[in-house]
């Protein structure tokens, strides 16, 4: 399949095209922004296919147009690549950058059957600053995990964390969005947010390099696998990570 318009063959032509202009201007923006050395790329406008449902039926599944791209970034010494997974009871955990109330487009809103306005805004003047500081963290060893927040939101990517160590997580998210709605600092996707633990005796001069920019304190790393939520004195999750892995590695849509 092409972008190329036909009334019947092709008849969201058009709008895959528009689609995939804006895409690339995007990325021209944000690599220019940046500095990134944009190296090869290429776009799925048509990513179909079809599976065997659970009672002999199929089901057409169509996945996102993307657009694809190639860049380069330099790790001078592998030991300061930081993965995911939380990785010691103790240690704390905080979210980096600022949470807004932008659930348009999120996973959320799709599950509900939503479209949304407040559309995750990308700022790069204001995000990389953030994004030196981290390195410069990473570069002193000074993080023990490190996740980029994307889909799904805060409460998914605090879950993947627990379920990648097997350890549990004691946190309170009371300080973001206070006068919103529970689910909106849990599912909003703003961009420019990372989930990372550090180690007790690690607090200060964590705490130091970050010093004028958005960091939040949210709880603690906990042996027991229980993920568990709080938020103005009210618990909103507590569930054994057992749970939460059978959940998350469930089929959808009835498939086999």
């Amino acid at each position: 399949p092409s972008v190329e318009y036909h009334p019947e063959k092709n008849p969201d032509g058009k709008f895959k095209a528009a689609q995939l202009v804006r895409a690339c201007l995007a990325l021209k923006e944000m690599c220019l922004a940046y500095d990134l050395p944009l190296l090869s790329g290429k776009d799925s406008m048509y990513v179909d296919g079809v599976l065997p449902g659970a009672f002999g039926e199929t089901h057409r599944v169509s996945g996102l147009p993307t657009l694809f791209f190639t860049t380069v970034g330099v790790i001078g010494d592998l030991r300061q690549a930081v993965s995911l997974e939380f990785k010691r009871p103790g240690d704390l955990v905080y979210l980096l950058g600022e949470t807004r109330p932008e659930l348009g487009g999120s996973e959320l809103y799709e599950l509900l059957g939503y479209t949304g306005l407040s559309v995750p805004t990308v700022r790069p003047r204001e995000f990389l600053p953030l994004y030196q500081a981290l390195s410069g963290a990473m570069a002193r060893e000074l993080l023990a995990s490190c996740r980029a927040l994307c889909r799904g939101g805060l409460g998914v990517h605090l879950a993947l964390c627990c379920l990648a160590g097997g350890l549990g997580l004691k946190a309170d998210i009371s300080e973001l969005l206070p006068n919103s709605p529970a689910h909106v600092p849990l599912y909003a996707e703003s961009a420019g947010r990372f989930i990372v633990t550090v180690a007790p005796e690690q607090q200060g001069d964590f705490e130091s390099v970050f010093r004028g920019l958005p960091f939040y304190y949210l709880g603690t790393v906990q042996a027991e696998p229980t993920f568990g939520l709080r938020r103005h004195n009210r618990v909103l999750l507590h569930a054994p990570l057992a749970d939460l892995k059978e959940a998350w590695t469930k089929r959808f849509g009835g498939l086999k």
